[in-house]
Order: C-alpha cells, then structure tokens, then sequence
C-alpha cells in the first residue's frame, strides 16, 4: 500500500471516530467549540511519521495506528486502589482513562479563589475559552485532541490569589481494551495570582496498549506565577504524547520540570510563548530510558517581547537498548532586545546500544541579546566509579550514587517538599 494511501486511510478511520463519539464531546457544551471541533478534524492530516520534521526521530505511526479507538472503557477503581499515588495530602482530581472521576479526587478543601470544573462543565457556563493557544496550530496530534476530546479540567486561580496548597492531577491508565484517549485541560492564573500545579501519569491493571494523547492550555496572566510539575511513570503498555502551550504575560513567570520515569514512548511538547516585558522562564527536565524504550522531549521558548529570561536544562539517562530525544528550540523576534536565553542537555549512556538524538537550536533576529545553547552526551565517569568502588560500595551501588548525583541537579529546582521527597525514592527505584 502506498504512503499516500495509508494516509488517507488512517485520516478516514479518526473521522469515523469522530462520527461515532458526537454525543460525548465538549462540542456538546457549546456551539462555537463544535465548530472548531468541526474544523480540527477536516484539517487533521493523519498521524505523523518521520517525515514531518518535528518528528523526525519519533515515527507517531509506529505507536499510534488504527487498532485503536476512543470507544474503550472506563474501569471502576476503588481509592484504595490509587491512595499510594496521593502526595503529600495535597488537593487532587484523579482523572482514569482520560475521564475526571470526582467520586476518587480530594478536593474539598480547596479556596474558593481557585475554581476546578470539569472542562465540559466549565464551557457551558461561558467561563473557559477553549482552543485559545492553538488557533493556528499545524500539529496534528494537537487537532486530533481538539477533534476528539470527550473530557478534562479547567483550573481557573482569581487575580491576586496566592495558593499556597499545590494541586495534583493524577492521571491513571487502565483497563483491557486498546484505546486512545484525549484529555483536554485549560489552565489560567489570574493576575498577580500564583498556583503549583503537579500532574502525574500511573498506570493500575492496563492489560492492553492505551494511548494517552493530552494537550494542555496554560495562561500565565500579568505578574502571576505558575510552577508546573510533570511526573511519567507508567508501564510498557502505556504510550503517550503530552502537549502544553503556555502563554506568560507581562512580569509572568512560569517554572517546568518535567521528570519521565517509564513509559515505552513519551512524547513532550513543551511550547512557551513570552508575551509580556520582564517576564522568567525555568524549564527542567529529567528523562530514564529503558531497554527498548522511547522517550522524546521537544521544548520551544519563543522570545516575542524584551527584557525577558528564559533558562533551560534537560538531563537524560540513556539505558542499554534505549533511545531518548531532546530537540530545543529558542527563537528571538526582532523586538525581543535585551533577551536572556540560556539551554543545555546533558546526556549519559548506559550500554553500547543506547542512542540519544539531540538537537538544541537558536534562532536570532534580534542583536542586542545573551543566548547560549549545548549539548553533552558521554558515560559514567570510570575515575568517580573507582573511587566510590575504592571506599567499600560496590559497582552497581556506585552507579546509582553517580546517577542519583547527576539527576539532583533537576530534582532540586522543585519547590514542593513532598513531591520531592517522593521523586527522591522512584528515581532510586529506577535507576539501572
């Protein structure tokens, strides 16, 4: 079969999809985000491989294909089942297969400044603006999330309110059937506002392949604050492509760590869009590759103003029979004087048959600017091993202690306490 005829054919399988789940989607809500229902699924032009650019080292094809479909089923899970993924008695909305569950979430102590509404709910009452950041987007997961999505939250902080308690979405995979789903979230914090938010992928009884395809919108308002934890820690069965476009207003800031621990293919679109002066920008990022996993993290800081920050460093640790991809882009505009713009990925390989594909890049129309960008890729250092093993721990100890080291430098810019202490003892867990 040709490439132009699977093509077709795997667009033709998601309009059905779409066809099939008219009753389910926002698009239910209101007639406006029907429309732009309508128009991302006339646009979707299938699931991307390696010849679109941006997923030149992530064949979506190959993950994604027309076994799956949006009709799987949402199991019936008990909070004793979840209660060790809680953090930290932290307020929590537990969302299962892409389906807000209100009966397993925690959030009854929660101000009333920061309101959390199912997203279809939100929508009908005119008080989220759906698709806002993605107007003219070309990415066709992103459609195929704005064409299909059924559920999500909206998470919306009153100007001038400093939540204190951080908020955690807890995200499960589970069920027997292969499915897709399409979470769609819309965040915002209002003026002067300040929210940490943290998300986390588990997965509990998944016997089958589920594809997780989120997309989230995230508007940081004129002097807020905005934290953003990620935390990925599903099974092999488990594959994902996580989107967030964020927009940060003037004297915004906004601080990412994304932390990938699992998964068999994870796929990370970070995308920040600075629109006002005097702005801060922190993105870290931390990645384990198994054998036989696929974890890729795409990042972009667009620079549209001056007198702004950004700082960026994503660390990978490459496991024997892994591959993992970084590809960061900063763009400056003309106007954008006076930027600070600073990345780095560092990499270490595990095995003679890990593989990192890294792609930092820059690009500068302005000229009075700081940019520095770099990569370094290379194995454990074979002298700290030596010293290490020289003083009583043996090699495998050692390696973990070298690891644990290199991963702390991400781990540390997380300001909540009991997530890190959490992620202090699943990377032990996980490190070869």
């Amino acid at each position: 079969m040709s490439a132009v005829a699977t093509q077709k054919d795997t667009s033709a399988k998601w309009l059905e999809e779409f066809e099939l789940t008219a009753g389910n989607r926002l698009g239910a809500a209101n007639t406006s985000v029907l429309e732009k229902q309508k128009s991302a699924i006339a646009e979707f032009s299938g699931i991307p491989d390696k010849k679109v650019e941006d997923y030149k080292y992530t064949n979506m094809r190959l993950y994604l294909n027309d076994e799956f479909s949006t009709k799987g089923s949402v199991p019936r899970l008990k909070a004793s089942d979840i209660k060790h993924l809680f953090i930290g008695g932290h307020a929590t909305i537990v969302m299962v297969n892409g389906r807000f569950i209100p009966e397993l979430s925690s959030l009854k102590n929660l101000p009333r400044e920061v309101v959390v509404k199912n997203l279809f709910t939100a929508i009908k009452e005119g008080g989220t603006q759906f698709n806002r950041l993605f107007e003219n987007t070309t990415n066709s997961l992103i459609k195929l999330n704005t064409a299909l999505a059924q559920d999500g939250i909206s998470i919306n902080v009153t100007e001038g309110y400093d939540c204190k308690g951080p908020i955690h979405i807890l995200n499960i995979s589970s069920g027997t059937s292969k499915a897709l789903y399409n979470p769609r979230n819309i965040v915002r914090v209002g003026e002067r506002a300040s929210l940490t938010l943290i998300e986390s992928y588990h997965s509990i009884n998944l016997e089958e392949q589920l594809f997780t395809n989120s997309v989230t919108e995230m508007v940081v308002e004129k002097e807020a604050t905005l934290n953003n934890y990620i935390v990925q820690e599903e099974v092999a069965n488990a594959r994902q492509s996580n989107v967030h476009q964020v927009s940060v207003g003037k004297a915004g800031k906004f601080n990412s760590v994304t932390v990938t621990l699992d998964g068999s293919m994870v796929r990370n679109d970070l995308n920040v869009s600075i629109n006002g002066e005097n702005s801060e920008i922190h993105m870290h990022g931390l990645f384990l590759v198994k054998d036989g996993h696929h974890i890729d993290n795409h990042t972009l800081v667009e620079h549209n103003v001056p007198n702004c920050f950004s700082n960026e460093l994503y660390k990978g640790v490459i496991g024997d029979g892994g591959t993992g991809v970084f590809n960061g882009k900063i763009y400056v505009k003309q106007d954008a004087q006076k930027t600070n713009a600073y990345q780095s990925n560092k990499n270490i390989l595990l095995g003679d048959k890990s593989s990192i594909n890294t792609k930092p890049q820059l690009e500068i129309y302005a000229d009075d600017v700081k940019c520095t960008h770099g990569t370094t890729t290379g194995r454990l250092n074979e002298e700290a091993l030596f010293y290490l093993q020289a003083r009583g721990l043996n090699k495998e100890l050692a390696k973990k202690v070298l690891l644990q080291a290199f991963a702390n430098e991400v781990i540390e810019t997380i300001k909540d306490g009991a997530l890190k202490t959490y992620l202090g003892h699943r990377i032990h867990d996980h490190i070869v």
